[in-house]
């Protein structure tokens, strides 16, 4: 954004300049105030805690993207403390093994397959690129225990990076266990109470997995769990000393729906493409509904932003306008008797 001043003067002796300038000066004193004031560490955020809730395959008509909020009606009262985003979309590839590896690097990488000895030599992937858990861990020197990714047996989860600056040093805990999203929430749940980690993922994956099971009355009732699920980490969240008031959660999907038939996925429709952005803490404006368009790309660097480290090979951006306390913007002072005040351009 841009901020541009009133182009009125006033006549008068040579020591008095013009109005133009005297805002110029302050907005220039501000910005320096703003850098000064951002190195010092004084604009920190309120959130200490993210939470990041994974919803496979849940296409954006049967969530936020209903007006009704039929199915999601717990996500909808959290969108009205918070912000969420439209449009917001998965601008690749509309399957999981690429889309959830690019929410967690704020890019697109590659998926390599390995050996994985972590499970027994088995065939499994890694991320190319850094990820979310790894830029945590090592940034802030944070031990495994503070940054857990919770999901159902898989098997074998997918992994992060084998980065030679990163890598499994740095991987989060995995904690796979069960086969529901219930069954997935009460393993958060007991997680959340003996580590409460600062970061935490989690994956809820029936309803994409109902989907594909081409009963439409499944899938349905899966995203209302999902929803149920979403509202229950919240109340958790509120109520619990650690998390209250310190803690931002997103929630968002991997990819969508064919438009015309939510058995599938895979293709460049919009169904497929349109996926849903909520976000709600501290820091989120509240009832925001953000049209700057946006990708899966862009929440692992907006944790970035809310934690205090850097995301440097993500090619995601942070999500700036979702945050209250626009640094530059809330710094401005208005000088006295300067004339009119500056005009706010949004970009």
């Amino acid at each position: 954004m841009m901020y541009m001043t009133s182009s009125s003067g006033h006549s008068g002796s040579h020591a008095d300049p013009p109005h133009h300038l005297i805002h110029l000066a302050s907005i220039l004193a501000a910005a320096i105030l703003v850098l000064t004031l951002l190195a010092a560490g004084s604009l920190a955020y309120e959130t200490e805690h993210v939470m990041l809730v994974i919803v496979d395959g849940l296409r954006y008509t049967e969530g936020l993207g209903d007006s009704n909020h039929t199915y999601v009606p717990k996500m909808h009262r959290l969108s009205e403390q918070g912000a969420i985003v439209e449009p917001f979309v998965n601008d690749r590839h509309t399957n999981t093994m690429r889309a959830v590896p690019a929410i967690w690097c704020g890019g697109w990488t590659e998926v390599i397959t390995f050996k994985d000895r972590h499970c027994g030599g088995s065939e499994n992937i890694h991320c190319e690129m850094p990820t979310v858990f790894e830029y945590y861990r090592k940034g802030l020197d944070r031990e495994r225990t503070d940054c857990i990714y919770v999901l159902g047996d898989v098997g074998c989860p997918w992994k992060a990076s084998l980065s030679p600056a990163f890598g499994p040093d740095f991987w989060p805990l995995y904690h796979s266990v069960g086969v529901t999203d219930m069954d997935v929430w009460a393993q958060a749940t007991d997680i959340l109470e003996t580590f409460h980690p600062s970061l935490f993922l989690l994956y809820l994956s029936r309803v994409d997995h109902f989907g594909h099971s081409g009963s439409w009355s499944y899938y349905t009732r899966s995203i209302e769990l999902a929803d149920s699920i979403v509202g229950m980490l919240w109340d958790f969240i509120e109520s619990d000393s650690v998390y209250a008031g310190k803690t931002t959660m997103f929630v968002t999907n991997d990819h969508g729906r064919h438009t015309d038939d939510f058995t599938g996925h895979d293709c460049d429709c919009e169904g497929c493409r349109t996926v849903q952005l909520l976000a709600v803490g501290p820091d989120i404006r509240q009832g925001l509904v953000s049209n700057t368009p946006r990708t899966i790309c862009d929440i692992t660097p907006t944790i970035g932003e809310l934690l205090g480290f850097s995301t440097e090979m993500a090619t995601g951006a942070v999500m700036y306008e979702l945050l209250i306390g626009d640094a530059l913007q809330d710094s401005i002072i208005d000088p006295i008797d300067a004339g009119d005040p500056p005009t706010l351009i949004e970009p």
